[in-house]
């Protein structure tokens, strides 16, 4: 090394000791355009915040727990522990250091309560402008032998109306979807049950939730969070997904290899708040950590304008549809308004149809065409087409579709 080298090895020592040690960032924030998630060390251990298009719609309040690993002791129940597998431990996720590195947040630290621990390392990018994809891997093979995995979760804190109702569920399987709202009392008790209250209907429905194991998937709802759970549909194979929506935003929850990660739960909780992704189901038997090993888990956030899941959107978007709702309701003058409008949906206010009861546009035309034949009819004539009033349900299906059609290329077509 000559003279220069050495003068200018010095001078670049002597700077990097005249500078600050680097600290580990306190907080870290990923954005899109749409979309702005921040992560802060000492905050709830998975996503402090996500504001969607400048309105904040999720906020971790203090002392909550965003991510939790569940252990217990196993063996029998008995009088002081009525449940086999009652907790035997909490691990709470403690957040050790946080990073943004090559546009993706990256989160290390670990499940503890100061005498069990299991590592993670969790990664969120943004797949899109509206969506977040977040991946975990926790390590749960050094976990002590004498503790079982119970269960594992990543817990989101929506920030949700204050008119409960609003709060509205979906949750969907191969090519079903199950929607409803907090106020909806819709399921009949059958009047012959053993029931302290009085009532012909369940309570409102407060939690639901998809549940995906190695066997299938089962979609469920409950009034509470500790009374027994409605099943609404269950199959086989692995396409589940789940959302919470109001009016104006929503949050579309899938998992990216949902068979490959069985088992796994999405619960929804809308009179807390709360939105659940839980890699290891309490439901499911315990594990021991050797036998759960490293387990990675991956799913994404996709956050969206309106009450239409992303995974099960509007037939028509609100354009096309307001119109079609628009003609359906002006009739010519002594015309009675439109059957399907007053027996199925209730209501004649386009937004509600659209955004609260989330009825799609097949719908209004199925009910149509079995209601009011002539007036099918009269809209298949506008089209160009001629059809009788008295043909097949099946073929009033495929006259329907085309309809829809036509009107996503060429608009609603008038009535004459």
């Amino acid at each position: 090394m000559n003279a220069t080298d050495l003068r200018l090895t010095c001078i670049v020592i002597a700077v990097a000791a005249a500078l600050p040690p680097a600290r580990p960032a306190a907080a870290a924030e990923l954005k899109s355009p749409a979309v702005v998630v921040t992560v802060e060390k000492t905050g709830c251990g998975f996503i402090d915040t996500v504001t969607f298009r400048g309105r904040k719609v999720a906020a971790a309040r203090a002392g909550f727990a965003g991510a939790s690993v569940v252990l217990t002791s196993g063996g029998e129940g008995s009088i002081d522990s009525l449940f086999p597998c009652a907790a035997a431990a909490v691990l709470r996720a403690t957040i050790e250091d946080v990073s943004i590195e090559k546009e993706t947040l990256k989160v290390r630290g670990a499940y503890s309560d100061g005498t069990a621990r299991v590592p993670f390392v969790r990664e969120m990018r943004m797949a899109s402008d509206s969506s977040i994809a977040v991946s975990e891997e926790a390590d749960f093979a050094a976990l002590d032998a004498r503790y079982l995995v119970a269960g594992h979760s990543l817990d989101l804190p929506l920030i949700v109306s204050a008119d409960e109702h609003l709060r509205m569920f979906a949750f969907g399987a191969g090519s079903r979807a199950e929607m409803f709202r907090m106020d909806m009392n819709d399921v009949n008790r059958g009047g012959k049950q053993l029931i302290s209250a009085p009532r012909g209907h369940w309570p409102y429905w407060d939690i639901g939730g998809v549940l995906q194991t190695p066997e299938g998937w089962h979609i469920w709802k409950a009034n509470h969070a500790d009374t027994m759970a409605y099943p609404l549909d269950q199959g086989r194979g692995a396409p589940g997904w789940a959302d919470y929506s109001e009016l104006d935003w929503g949050l579309t929850v899938t998992v990216s290899e949902p068979a490959a990660s069985a088992p796994w739960a999405i619960i929804i909780d809308a009179r807390r708040g709360v939105l659940s992704v839980a890699p290891r189901p309490t439901s499911q038997p315990p594990i021991a950590g050797k036998d759960c090993g490293r387990r990675r888990f991956a799913f994404t956030l996709a956050l969206h304008e309106s009450s239409w899941p992303v995974a099960w959107p509007c037939e028509l978007d609100f354009d096309l549809y307001a119109r079609l709702l628009k003609s359906l309701i002006e009739t010519p003058t002594g015309q009675p308004a439109p059957y399907v409008l007053y027996s199925a949906v209730g209501t004649e206010d386009i937004p509600t149809i659209i955004f609260r009861e989330r009825i799609q546009p097949s719908y209004i035309l199925r009910t149509l065409y079995r209601g009011d034949a002539w007036r099918m009819q009269a809209r298949m004539r506008s089209i160009g087409k001629n059809v009788p009033r008295n043909q097949s349900m099946d073929q009033w299906e495929a006259d329907a579709r085309e309809y829809l059609d036509y009107i996503r290329k060429n608009g609603v077509p008038a009535v004459k």
